[in-house]
């Protein structure tokens, strides 16, 4: 079948400082997400770029009061409640435990790295292959003992994107409330199943593989860049996966293998922040696993957050490159 993809382009006309005040014409162009109907505009030049290679190390480089790095962890952190049969989850360098600040009823920390810092591009395959491990044998004890209709691995990385610790780590979600994009999705999935008899994403897949926002593939994960992305350099993990995958299933090390790669293209830009959110709805068989990675503003002294009243307040994504555009870029990083 065919999926429409709506886009519409308006003009903003003004004298230009920039061009001794003549007139000039600004283009907004404006995308609907083929399945929910958010809108997107794509904007040029708002991204805040930075002018150099943004540097961290001032900030990052304590590690002293830091309560994910060894030595602290297993004293400063949570313990689990007894279903979970264990106080602490550990695979390879990963840690994982309760979040002392719970987001909902299920609410997990996994510390990632013993390393306090690492740039964006020196992430490897196997600390997310062993961080997404840890987070789903927690989330298979939590889904045994409550059957949760939500769950989700996330993460912020650096201040920009809305961490307090740069001590790299993701965070799980589990409950029956599910967030707004996971409801949204699940609803507008199960309408499109009702209606054609195919899920969304096999008729997206149908479309996009082989097409110019077909990023790349890492195993059974088809890679895109949307067409109406919610953030700047929004790349698309699209899998076969219904409900929650064993920790050792190979979509784990697929996933982290293609969000490494992201990061990777992210770092050839110069780009130091980002945030992704891996979605599992548990009981939903129209609604496979997809994560969503975005880049974020770089992280330096003075950073520019990159959400305004926009995206803060209407709900709105703005953007300032094309998903054709980036697209063939991340590419060579797959």
């Amino acid at each position: 079948m065919t999926i429409e993809q709506t886009k519409t382009t308006d003009e903003a006309t003004l004298y230009s400082p920039l061009a001794d005040f003549e007139s000039e014409t600004r283009e907004i162009e404006i995308r609907e997400d083929p399945l929910t109907g958010r809108p997107t505009r794509i904007v040029e030049a708002i991204f805040p770029a930075p002018e150099e290679p943004p540097t961290v190390e001032d900030y990052v480089g304590d590690t002293e009061d830091c309560f994910f790095c060894p030595g602290m962890v297993t004293e400063a952190t949570p313990e689990y409640p007894d279903f979970v049969g264990e106080d602490r989850i550990e695979r390879g360098d990963s840690i994982s435990f309760p979040n002392l600040f719970p987001y909902g009823k299920h609410s997990n920390v996994v510390v990632l790295t013993d390393e306090h810092f690492q740039p964006i591009d020196a992430f490897e395959t196997s600390t997310f292959e062993d961080g997404f491990g840890c987070a789903l044998e927690f989330l298979g004890a939590v889904a045994d003992h409550d059957a949760p209709e939500f769950a989700s691995i996330n993460m912020n990385f650096l201040p920009s994107a809305g961490s307090s610790v740069v001590h790299p780590h993701v965070q799980t979600l589990a409950d029956d409330h599910g967030t707004t994009a996971q409801r949204r999705r699940v609803q507008a999935e199960r309408a499109h199943y009702e209606e054609h008899g195919t899920t969304y994403w096999e008729d997206v897949r149908g479309i996009e593989v082989p097409g110019p926002r077909h990023v790349g593939s890492t195993g059974t994960v088809d890679w895109l860049a949307p067409f109406a992305p919610i953030h700047h350099w929004h790349v698309r993990g699209v899998t076969d996966t219904v409900g929650l995958p064993a920790p050792d299933d190979d979509i784990v090390g697929e996933l982290a293998d293609g969000i490494t790669n992201v990061l990777g293209y992210y770092a050839s830009l110069d780009l130091n922040a980002y945030n992704f959110a891996i979605s599992f709805p548990t009981a939903e068989p129209q609604s496979p696993a997809v994560v969503d990675i975005v880049a974020r503003s770089p992280f330096e002294d003075n950073y520019i957050t990159d959400v305004s009243f926009l995206g803060m307040i209407h709900g709105e994504s703005v953007i300032d490159v094309a998903p054709e555009v980036y697209a063939d870029e991340v590419a060579d990083y797959f």
